[in-house]
């Protein structure tokens, strides 16, 4: 197969083309999802794309590539590859998942027997070994997503992003252009949203988050420290301009699809 592997780092492009030049597959890389319109303009196409999802020297992220990929290579199947130290990488995993149905999930631990026998997998059109991608997959085909559960409107992503930038209820509401009761409500609505990614996708562990509040009297309190906690782990995620371009547009279609 002919693999392309967009990543920013020069030494995982080495790495895979070492180990998949044993499986006979052929491998070209791209530093950033940037330079792809050019490269699939002037190359083959490719059987297989593994992509990174974040670049540090680029604003664009593996859901750039995605798209790319999706609109002028259609054809290349898709592998993400990361590190679980990767900032943002819970929701960034959870989007590619959502919005591009990737073919699996490659640890870029690289053992290069389970690296070849996912990439040949998802050549072939097989479920692909390890099962690493699954919880993605599963929080990908709720009904909603879990990711709509967690960001379900435009009013909701410019709460999220204002809790990233402040600590106190009136200064966020203003900020967001909310009434302090709509956030109250956000908080309690979120926290919920917050556990069920913690219970259903791997990633983040529930010791890294404060607790709910066990008393009544504490909840706006401690939903708004929890919320406030997410917001900033995962700041990027929700400034980023890309992933708003991709939610604004299923909001729409979740618009014109009601009766």
């Amino acid at each position: 197969m002919r693999i392309l592997v967009i990543d920013d780092h020069l030494q995982v492009e080495i790495a895979l083309r070492g180990i998949l030049a044993e499986g006979g597959h052929t491998v070209t890389g791209a530093r950033d999802p940037r330079a792809l319109p050019r490269l699939l303009s002037s190359e083959e196409p490719f059987d297989e794309a593994i992509v990174d999802l974040r670049y540090a020297q680029s604003a664009a992220t593996g859901l750039t590539a995605l798209a790319i990929l999706r609109e002028r290579s259609p054809g290349t199947k898709t592998v993400i590859g990361t590190t679980d130290e990767e900032d943002n990488r819970l929701l960034y995993l959870m989007a590619a998942f959502q919005f591009f149905s990737p073919g699996a999930l490659l640890a870029k631990r690289f053992d290069a027997r389970l690296t070849r026998a996912i990439v040949e997998a998802v050549g072939r059109g097989d479920p692909p070994p390890g099962g690493a991608a699954a919880p993605f997959q599963k929080a990908a085909s709720l009904s909603p997503p879990l990711l709509d559960r967690v960001v379900h409107s435009r009013t909701e992503l410019g709460i999220w992003q204002e809790l990233a930038r402040f600590d106190k209820r009136p200064e966020i509401a203003q900020a967001a252009h909310v009434h302090v009761r709509t956030l109250d409500a956000f908080t309690a609505a979120k926290c919920s949203a917050i556990d069920e990614v913690l219970a259903r996708v791997p990633g983040m562990s529930a010791s890294q988050l404060p607790p709910a509040a066990a008393e009544p009297a504490a909840a706006h309190g401690a939903n708004l420290i929890r919320v406030i906690h997410f917001a900033r782990s995962h700041a990027q995620f929700f400034a980023d301009a890309e992933v708003a371009g991709l939610l604004e547009t299923r909001w729409r279609g979740m618009a014109h699809s009601r009766p």
